[in-house]
């Protein structure tokens, strides 16, 4: 298992507790580089023509949860549409 699949892991077994660089990471391996939004504001283009973008924002240094589940959610799509 790399680097990539074992961060991924850590994230769905805690995704509360996630650091926001390990997000922005499993973001750009997933989705390509993000699009600057304003402030901290990270903005990730899905690749599908129905989906929302991703926006992500980081509070004291941690990922919200909510986000991190909106992200798991889009990759979990991704597989599936890639079988």
């Amino acid at each position: 298992m790399g680097r990539h699949e074992k961060r991924l892991e850590a994230i769905r077994n805690n995704p509360s507790d996630v650091a926001w660089t390990d997000l922005v990471n499993i973001c750009d391996v997933c989705f390509g580089r993000s699009r600057r939004g304003r402030g901290s504001h990270l903005i990730y283009d899905t690749p599908w023509m129905d989906h929302p973008v991703l926006v992500l924002q980081p509070r004291k240094g941690k990922a919200k949860p909510y986000q991190v589940r909106q992200v798991l959610k889009a990759i979990d799509l991704m597989e599936q549409v890639d079988g």
